[in-house]
């Protein structure tokens, strides 16, 4: 055997590198199928557009892209310039220019007064003729650039241009014109009284403000009555030369805010230059332009950006950085499931399987995306494409690949299916979240359901939370994203909620539909084991007629195998299916084993050891002949070979050492099942129910000790033997499925009451109502019926029953 072993490792190893060589084989070819549906083939039509012509036929995105919105941007350059507030101009200086004139005119006019008179001080101011009086109003008036009314300045030349006339003209005037803008006329202010820009110019000094109250600017007739109103305040005796003094502060008072057209116009073209060119994005499959309608500057800018940007895309380097993209995705994930995820599984089947159902919804996600927009426009009532995408039934590929991979994978391929997918669909990163929560969602509702109609409930399930994950969705696109409320971001939730909905209950229907295409390429569902599970099936009505024994043991293995696995954790229905049929191959010769004999003498006394370990090994191979003519699935097949490994029928081995001369000679190998040995959990656990249930009929006690005892030996000689070399059964399952076991056979061989005979039964009937004995008519004796079981041979002591040999005692032969 170990030369055996040796000569094969090679082989092991090369078949070992090929599935690995099929794995890789099959992860590039999805990545590259998968990148097919990511990329973009379909090119922009070359017509030409033209800007306020018809369009000759509609045109769509086939990919996301950004222009730039040259209308847009001309509109939001108007904006700017009409935004730009109005520059003015307040000329503080011109309040000191006007004090200083009338300074300048008062000195003036004192001055030539003084030459005429000879005085400088004059008391009085003598009479003069005309000539000198014009003379001394032109030195007065020539400063001033005002004209005043003649009996004004006549009554300041007759006051000898007094410093009380002087002082009140000049604080007339500051009181006036201080702080105070003053325009020629309210025509010259913003006709929408809106802000304006003020530039300060005071002594060389220059400064800036924002002025939003345009009510306090004053017209020149507005601030001459705050003249006049000083006056009154002042409460002083009127006269003819303080009424002139006022007259020359109005005739001063003049417009110190003006208009600034140059400056304005200048700041408004800098605002304008400095609006950036937006780039405005298109999504993928919206439409640029419809035939049939006008094309706006807008459309035009969309439909040349297509084509720029058509221009530079390069396919195959696109499709080889998507597909290296996916390759260190999926195989990231692959490695990571392989080494850390317990019940992860490789095979080069599973791994296909995986991969195809990845394409198959990357294909399903280009296929809504390419239809949505058509969905959507025929829904209409403000229905929009993006929603349509949430109908993908990627839910339905997930609970696929919970019922067919188990758990491991279908956390694997959540992850996968939402990166596909949400790359597909423009690379949206929210998308990808939502496919995650509905994958997720669809494993976890399926679990191992056992009626078909549980997957639609299942997807209902999915369905609602689908479509509160879109309402979610839709929240942080409004409030983070988006961050603007309208009609269409109101109504979108719930169109996506709707498809969203639809699609968790699609996806259940997609899996109802495709597990029978699974099952038909050998993957095994609970659907399938439960019919199976019907005991009318050919094989097993076939063994119940021919091996009536086996059945029955057949039965109560796979009681055993049920509940010792689901204590554990494993697949229940599959060990409690395969156990029923573990040992379909007695049914071909069933005489040969214990539990089926009926004659007193077994029919292996007349064989030689040889012979009999050939007969009983037979019933493996002939089942798993039997299992391939009526196409079980593969797990109970592999059952099938593996519920007695690779042990030995110490029986007929050691029969035949004591017949032959040399008991070395005697190869133990022509004595040993062919294998393999139980590589799963459930075909561990069928083993030992096989042999348990096998042993435990030997027992003459079949008490909790005798029965737990039995089993400890059953577990230590499997152990011993290396049959559970390749298990994955821990010490810790194994005791649980000890304790399971002892439990269920307690069950089984629980003690009954000992019925009487029934002639006691009649001899000790009481009394009838009238006193007499009651008359039981007596039973013929060929039509009794009776459970009474005809004891079998007890093993001179319980000790001796427990060491019986537990690999040969189903088929130990009778008086053996």
């Amino acid at each position: 055997m170990r030369l055996l072993r040796w000569l094969l490792a090679p082989a092991s190893a090369l078949a070992l590198r090929a599935d690995d060589l099929r794995r890789a084989l099959i992860g590039l070819l999805v990545c590259a199928l998968c990148a097919l549906c990511v990329v973009e083939f379909t090119r922009a039509p070359d017509d030409a557009v033209h800007l306020a012509k018809i369009a000759p036929r509609t045109v769509k995105a086939p990919f996301e892209f950004t222009y730039a919105n040259h209308a847009e941007h001309a509109l939001a350059k108007q904006r700017a310039r009409q935004e730009s507030p109005p520059i003015y101009v307040h000329q503080v200086d011109l309040l000191a220019d006007r004090d200083q004139r009338v300074a300048d005119a008062f000195s003036a006019g004192r001055q030539r007064l003084a030459q005429l008179t000879g005085a400088d001080q004059p008391d009085a101011v003598p009479q003069l003729n005309e000539e000198l009086h014009l003379l001394v109003l032109q030195s007065f008036l020539e400063p001033l650039q005002v004209s005043l009314r003649e009996a004004d300045h006549d009554a300041l030349l007759e006051a000898g241009f007094s410093a009380e006339a002087e002082a009140l003209a000049r604080d007339l005037l500051d009181r006036a014109m201080r702080d105070t803008l003053i325009v020629v006329s309210r025509d010259q202010l913003p006709p929408t009284r809106r802000p304006m820009v003020v530039i300060r110019l005071e002594e060389g000094a220059r400064s800036e403000s924002v002025l939003t109250d345009l009510e306090s600017i004053l017209v020149p007739e507005q601030a001459r009555q705050r003249v006049s109103l000083g006056v009154l305040e002042r409460r002083m005796q009127t006269g003819p030369e303080k009424d002139a003094a006022a007259a020359l502060a109005r005739a001063l008072v003049t417009a110190n805010l003006s208009f600034d057209a140059l400056e304005t116009d200048k700041r408004r073209a800098e605002a304008a230059e400095a609006v950036p060119l937006q780039l405005q994005k298109v999504q993928r499959g919206q439409t640029i332009i419809r035939a049939g309608e006008i094309v706006t500057d807008e459309q035009l800018d969309m439909y040349r950006a297509l084509q720029e940007h058509q221009a530079d895309q390069d396919v195959p380097r696109e499709l080889l950085a998507i597909g290296l993209f996916l390759l260190l995705l999926l195989g990231s994930l692959f490695h990571f499931a392989a080494t850390y995820l317990h019940g992860f599984s490789t095979r080069v089947r599973d791994v296909a399987a995986g991969g195809s159902l990845l394409v198959f919804m990357a294909v399903m996600a280009r296929l809504v995306m390419a239809s949505s927009e058509g969905v959507a426009l025929t829904l209409g009532f403000d229905a929009e494409a993006a929603s349509v995408w949430f109908l993908v039934p990627v839910a339905g590929a997930a609970m696929l690949i919970r019922l067919l991979l188990g758990v491991s994978w279908a956390v694997v391929f959540s992850v996968a299916v939402a990166m596909v997918c949400g790359l597909v669909m423009n690379q949206s990163a929210l998308l990808m979240v939502y496919f995650v929560i509905s994958s997720v969602a669809g494993a976890s509702a399926i679990e191992h359901t056992r009626e078909r109609i549980a997957v639609l409930r299942a997807g209902a399930v999915v369905g609602v939370v689908n479509a509160v994950a879109v309402l979610l969705i839709h929240f942080v696109q409004l409030y983070v994203v988006d961050d603007v409320l309208s009609a269409a971001s109101v109504m979108r939730p719930y169109w996506s909620m709707g498809f969203a909905f639809l699609g968790g209950v699609f996806g259940a229907f997609l899996a109802l539909g495709l597990v029978p295409l699974l099952e038909a390429v050998g993957f095994v569902t609970d659907y399938r084991l439960m019919e199976l599970a019907n005991l009318n099936h050919p094989l097993l009505r076939q063994l119940m007629l021919r091996a009536p024994g086996s059945y029955h043991h057949s039965v109560v293995v796979g009681t055993l195998a049920e509940a010792g696995c689901e204590a554990i954790g494993a697949n229940a229905l599959l060990a409690k299916v395969s156990s029923y049929f573990h040992d379909i191959g007695k049914a071909e010769k069933p005489q040969y084993f214990v539990e089926n004999q009926r004659e007193q003498r077994s029919r292996h006394a007349a064989l030689s050891p040889h012979a009999s370990a050939q007969i009983i090994i037979s019933h493996v191979v002939d089942g798993g002949r039997m299992a391939r003519e009526h196409k079980l699935p593969q797990p109970i097949l592999d059952n099938i070979f593996m519920h007695h490994g690779t042990g030995v029928l110490h029986f007929f081995h050691a029969k035949a050492q004591e017949m032959a001369d040399d008991p070395d000679e005697i190869d133990v190998a022509n004595f040993r099942y062919p294998g393999p040995k139980p590589n799963t959990r459930e075909a561990g656990v069928i083993m030992l129910a096989d042999k348990v249930e096998a042993a435990t009929r030997t027992l003459k006690q079949p008490d909790e000790h005798h029965i737990r005892n039995m089993i400890h030996r059953i577990v230590n000689s499997v152990i011993a033997d290396g049959q559970f070399s390749e298990c994955p059964l821990n010490l810790q399952e194994i005791q649980t499925i000890t304790d399971t076991f002892t439990s269920v056979l307690l069950g089984i061989y629980h003690q009954r009451i000992e019925y009487p005979q029934t002639a006691d039964i009649s001899k000790a009937s009481p009394a009838s109502s009238s006193g007499r004995p009651s008359k039981v008519p007596p039973t013929p004796k060929a039509a009794t019926i009776t459970l009474d079981l005809v004891p079998r041979e007890p093993a001179t002591d319980s000790s001796k029953s427990d060491d019986l040999d537990y690999e040969a005692v189903d088929h130990l032969p009778r008086g053996e």
